[in-house]
Formats: structure tokens, sequence, C-alpha cells
């Protein structure tokens, strides 16, 4: 009698890129990604060592985007950053970037913005 161990494999991510940010006002994009959907793991930006040049940090507000050439960018979904990790779903084939749309639900330029270290998964 012979016995098998059935592996399962972890879900890894198609790609992604590590960096950071300094000192960003609301409305600055991201580096844009290729997302080919090969895989089921979820779209995600990662912040950690959050910090602003006035007042107090409490949140930054993301838009995840399509971009689509010759056409307007959709808003595919949004997520209030609270120096954690902002998870968007596992995304469909195209091209993608973050936007940084408010801080502390202000969108207004009052403070620069810095984080330490933006990991993004896809």
């Amino acid at each position: 009698m012979v016995i098998g161990v059935l592996g399962i494999a972890p879900a890894f991510a198609e790609g992604g890129y590590d960096s950071s940010i300094t000192g960003w006002l609301p409305g600055k994009d991201s580096s844009d990604w290729k997302d080919n959907n090969r895989d089921s793991v979820s779209t995600s930006v990662k912040f950690t060592g959050c910090s602003v040049d006035n007042g107090r940090f409490t949140y930054a507000g993301l838009q995840l985007k399509k971009a689509r050439a010759g056409l307007p960018d959709p808003v595919v979904n949004r997520d209030n950053n609270y120096c954690d990790t902002s998870s968007f779903g596992d995304k469909g084939a195209g091209t993608y970037y973050f936007h940084y749309s408010n801080l502390n639900g202000q969108d207004t330029g009052v403070a620069f913005l810095s984080v330490r270290s933006v990991a993004v998964r896809y």
C-alpha cells in the first residue's frame, strides 16, 4: 500500500515592489504595475513607518486605480490606510496604481506624508 501526501502550496503574489514615500501631498500617484492575473492573490499596499511634517498622521486615503489609455482611470477600490495593509482583492488583468487622495480625511495639502516602507503586492 502506498500512502501519498497531498502538498498544498501557499499562495504567492505574482509580483510586487518595495518603495518609500517622501513628502507627498494628496493628489500624488504611485508607480504603476502590470497584473497579469495569473494567481488569486489580493492586491495589497502595506505602509510601515508613517509620519507627517505638520500635525499628526491618522490615516492616508488610498484609491486603487486601473490605467486606461486615452480614457479616465476608474477607481476600482478605496481604503483608509492606518499605517498598515490595504487589501483590494484579486483584480483582473491590467495596469494599476494607487492614488493618495487624502490625509486624515482632508484632500487639501496641509502636511507632507512620508512612509518609511511601502510594499505593493499583486
